[in-house]
């Protein structure tokens, strides 16, 4: 019976007070009770809209029911591509069962997020399921995303209602108040702001230097005007110890829909944001914050689902830090820009211990007038603009959908076409990023990219941990879906197949038919012409050839064959970073048929480390051949090549060879 406490509770203070209650209010009451009267055994509750409000706020593209009772259905305004979102919500406990008409002809529908298992009955247009536990879902016809769309929030019932005459309690009861001419709501500390299920409130909360405040309730903050002094319809400013929950944020017009600055202990729970409008409508942001807890949210923007960013005006060590951050069991959609994001903003001391965890990821698209060509938009992003540091950042449990790319790790001096632009003469690294259990069902690149800046901004110790795509773990560093520059270093993946770590070159392993893969050439030297790139064989020999007809280097069988013809076949590695590596292998005669053997040496540039005096004879028949094991001091930049010379011939001189390079 927890589902009838609001309209109890109404009824209560207006028989122990003896005030008539509104016509709003009599009108909520009379509908709430009727639910409630039949819908004794599902024990559901739902909020009818408000006589008052306004026609362009109600949603005619969708009719709901739940447990037999209609379903006030509100718009939240038109998408990116002029498309209607609609929303709805209700309380229930026990089974309940839903049922969707759209107002138009449909081909096909999908419930998601598909991690609920629901996949629904259809009957004419009449589309139901039912639920047994309290969730968000939402409806997509045809397989467009980018179409109109349904989201209900299916809640249970609402507990430990505050008084509506208590002095320390802003109390809104069901109702439509149209606020924009007023400044903001705003609390003092202690203080509670509450907007009862069937209110909406056109307006703006702003809430400064407070707390122990509460937002809480199950109406609806309605805001879809710019203000004089500021276009976040939720902002809260250096507020601690507070709470925010259960309340619906919808924002339709461009900016931010939520944001905190300055925050510490503020918990986030149930959040809803429907602010679909096209851009910049970021579902609730936390710059500079601290001590951040985000439960159950459900946000629906055209800019950044959740953005946490850096905002002072200050160099990044005089900053504000961000730290200490939880964001978990969440729905998130984003036609615009990223779904999760850390910065663009990154003026920060640093950003540390902040976590993702449970999350389905339903929809992220880039940017509906630039589609494509802003390569640095995912799924799953971190973007700093500012030299700071990033430590101990873990994303777990993911599941994304539908998006063009998956996880973006990039160092960049500009942002959106040079709008925002950044500074890389501070100091800041990226270490300990984990990426744990993502699993991506999307059609798009599913592109994973790792951008350092340069050789003191670095990326180091990111961990790809069972990240499956379309079924396929992502199991090695050759996967198409990896893109790494040489300032991403120490990454590791993890998969049923085994560990693999960057920090370890293998030969073998990275061989590839691009050039640069994984640090490694394949060059050749001839005399009075010198040193040049090999070209790739493009007929099915899978070799790399120099300008002779023998001289080449291929793969095969866990090691690499080389073969001189009056030239040097250089296997050759670039070093990513400064440390000491250490160097082994075994090189070996392959073909014994006949020939003189050949001549075999490692150098670190123009110097000779492997043997120490002269070139290594491998005679024609040694098929035991020479181990190495050196280790050696590299810096950045400097190579290291495996060189194979014929002797006074190159008949037979196939040599095998396994190099592998590990930094210590």
């Amino acid at each position: 019976m927890k589902s009838f406490i609001l309209p109890f509770l109404w009824l209560c203070f207006v028989a122990c007070n003896k005030i008539a209650p509104s016509k709003e209010e009599a009108e909520f009451l009379k509908s709430a009770n009727s639910t409630v009267q039949a819908n004794l055994s599902t024990a559901v509750t739902t909020y009818p809209l408000p006589s008052s409000l306004p026609n362009q706020y109600k949603s005619t593209a969708f009719t709901v029911s739940a447990g037999g009772n209609p379903v006030g259905l509100y718009n939240a305004g038109n998408n990116s591509w002029g498309n209607s979102v609609s929303y709805g919500y209700f309380d229930f406990s026990g089974t309940v069962s839903i049922s969707i008409t759209p107002s138009s002809g449909f081909s096909s529908f999908k419930l998601v997020p598909s991690s609920l298992g629901i996949t629904g009955v259809r009957s004419g247009n009449t589309i139901t399921f039912t639920l047994s536990q309290p969730t968000n879902i939402s409806l997509v016809l045809d397989n467009d995303y980018q179409g109109k769309v349904l989201h209900l929030f299916a809640q249970e019932p609402e507990s430990n209602i505050p008084s509506a005459t208590d002095p320390n309690v802003l109390y809104y009861g069901p109702g439509y108040y149209d606020l924009s001419s007023q400044p903001p709501l705003t609390l003092s500390s202690g203080k509670t702001l509450y907007i009862a299920g069937g209110a909406v409130i056109r307006g703006r909360v702003k809430i400064d230097n407070a707390s122990n405040v509460t937002i809480r309730g199950r109406g609806i903050l309605l805001n879809d005007y710019n203000s004089p002094t500021d276009d976040i319809a939720l902002a809260l400013g250096a507020v601690s110890n507070s709470t925010v929950k259960d309340i619906i944020v919808n924002r339709n017009i461009g900016s931010w829909t939520s944001a905190m600055h300055n925050c510490s202990f503020v918990n986030v729970t149930n959040y809803k944001a429907v602010s679909p409008y096209f851009a910049s409508s970021d579902g609730f942001n936390i710059n500079s914050s601290h001590d951040i807890t985000f439960d159950k949210s459900f946000i629906h923007s055209a800019d950044d689902a959740v953005a946490i960013k850096g905002m002072s005006d200050q160099i990044p060590a005089n900053s504000l830090p961000v730290y200490n951050i939880i964001y978990k069991n969440a729905q998130l959609w984003a036609d615009a820009n990223n779904t999760i994001g850390i910065g663009a903003e990154t003026r920060a001391a640093y950003f540390q211990n902040i976590k993702f965890q449970n999350i389905d990821i339903l929809y992220n698209y880039d940017d509906k007038n630039h589609p494509d060509v802003l390569p640095d938009r995912s799924a799953i992003n971190i973007f700093a603009l500012h030299g700071t540091y990033f430590n101990d950042i873990t994303f777990e449990d993911i599941r994304v959908e539908r998006a063009k790319r998956l996880i973006n790790v990039q160092m960049d001096e500009t942002f959106y076409f040079g709008s925002l632009t950044g500074n890389w003469n501070w100091p800041g690294a990226m270490t300990n990023i984990l990426y744990k259990n993502i699993t991506s069902t999307s059609g798009g690149s599913n592109e994973i990219k790792l951008i350092g800046w340069n050789d003191s901004h670095r990326i180091e110790g990111v961990t790809l941990e069972n990240v499956k795509i379309n079924g396929n773990y992502v199991k090695d560093f050759k996967d198409s879906h990896l893109t790494m520059n040489q300032y991403a270093n120490s990454v590791k993946i993890v998969s049923p197949s085994g560990t693999v770590n960057s920090d370890v070159y293998n030969a073998s392993t990275d061989f590839s038919p691009v050039q640069g893969t994984r640090r490694w050439y394949y060059k050749y030297w001839q005399a009075g012409i010198g040193t040049n790139l090999m070209s790739w064989n493009p007929d099915g020999s899978n070799h790399w050839r120099g300008s002779s007809s023998y001289d080449a280097i291929w793969n095969g069988s866990g090691n690499i064959y080389i073969h001189p013809d009056n030239s040097q076949p250089i296997l050759v590695w670039n070093a990513p970073k400064s440390g000491t590596v250490k160097i082994t292998g075994l090189v070996r005669k392959n073909d014994i048929g006949g020939g003189d053997g050949v001549n075999v040496s490692i150098w670190k540039n123009n110097v000779m480390v492997w043997p120490s005096s002269s070139w290594q004879t491998v005679v024609y028949n040694n098929t035991t051949g020479f181990w190495h094991d050196i280790n050696l001091p590299v810096t950045f930049g400097d190579e290291l090549s495996f060189r194979v010379d014929q002797r006074s011939n190159s008949g037979w001189d196939t040599t095998y060879w396994n190099p592998e390079i590990a930094y210590q």
